[in-house]
């Protein structure tokens, strides 16, 4: 494995994202507004822009000061989003790392149907890809690659804010998402796939040897495989935000669980997954570097919290990544 080390975000960068962050969760739905007339009587509507299609939102009568004021604050929405585009178009060429078009594209599908307001976590490296700013480093491009998304969930009961199926969801990213079913037929899809291949996976904490996989998630009409270790690595999330058009809020692992969990990860790699060992390995030593710069103290917490729960399955794989990485940096 090839020891690769990120440079610090200059401070500048790492205001202009904090500012973009909290604009991104906080600034009303972009919208351009129209209006219809039917029977004498004229209603007003807006096209939101969501991964690479438009919806169209029906807001009220023209003479109602409710649709008038939703009306009002979707212009308003549209002119931040301008002004966020301008910082994401920023924040690239400064270095930050955002994701290509499917990527982003699922994301903003994603966000749009309130899954991640809904408890929903981004896992997987579209996940560490969003650490960097967070932890004040760019982290290694070739770590960053990724050709699926991976969506964990503690709640059976995740549901799409209004209620929908995950494959209509995803279909506003490209339609030709479709879900690939179980050899079961009477299990749920929880893993979906676009023409060209790429892929999004939905998971859940493993609660016992016993779980059924998938899990179904009835309110998405799709089911969720379950995996160990998932709980402890998706507890305490915190935000982030992808740099894809006027910038995604999105729901990530605290980088440090996310390294941790990265070192148990690749050791528990088999047959052909262990091709993703030592990219596993690579992500966790880039973001272990990152956090002893950054704040050391997370990383000992991640990792004293990690070796607590267990010896065989948890502290042991911990270590021997560990040793794995320091042979590798002094071979």
């Amino acid at each position: 494995m090839v020891c690769m080390t990120g440079r610090s975000i200059a401070a500048p960068l790492q205001t202009l994202f904090a500012e973009l962050l909290q604009q991104a969760e906080t600034t009303d739905p972009a919208g351009s507004v129209y209006e219809r007339t039917r029977d004498g009587i004229t209603y007003l509507y807006a096209k939101l822009p969501v991964g690479t299609t438009r919806v169209d939102r029906f807001l009220g009568r023209a003479d109602d000061a409710a649709a008038v004021a939703l009306a009002e604050a979707m212009r308003q929405g549209a002119a931040q989003a301008r002004e966020r585009r301008s910082l994401v178009a920023m924040l690239k060429r400064g270095g930050l790392a955002g994701p290509d078009r499917r990527l982003g594209a699922a994301l903003d599908a994603i966000a749009y149907a309130g899954l991640f307001r809904g408890g929903a976590v981004l896992v997987g490296t579209a996940a560490y890809m969003m650490s960097g700013p967070l932890v004040g480093h760019l982290l290694p491009a070739p770590t960053l690659m990724t050709g699926d998304l991976d969506l964990a969930t503690a709640s059976l009961a995740l549901s799409a804010d209004p209620p929908e199926r995950m494959e209509a969801i995803l279909r506003r990213a490209d339609p030709s998402f479709q879900a690939i079913m179980p050899l079961d037929p009477g299990n749920p899809a929880s893993r979906f796939r676009s023409g060209d291949g790429y892929l999004v996976d939905l998971v859940t904490p493993q609660r016992s040897r016993a779980d059924p996989n998938p899990k179904p998630l009835k309110a998405l009409e799709a089911g969720a495989a379950p995996l160990q270790h998932l709980a402890w690595l998706i507890a305490d999330p915190v935000a982030s935000v992808a740099l894809w058009g006027a910038g995604i809020p999105v729901t990530i692992p605290q980088p440090a669980r996310f390294a941790v969990h990265k070192l148990i990860l690749a050791q528990r790699r088999e047959g052909a997954h262990r091709l993703k060992r030592a990219k596993d390995l690579a992500q966790a030593q880039a973001l272990m570097a990152a956090l002893q710069r950054f704040d050391p103290f997370l990383l000992e917490d991640a990792l004293d919290s990690a070796r607590a729960m267990g010896k065989a399955g948890w502290a042991d794989p911990i270590d021997r990544s560990l040793k794995e990485i320091a042979r590798s940096a002094n071979p």
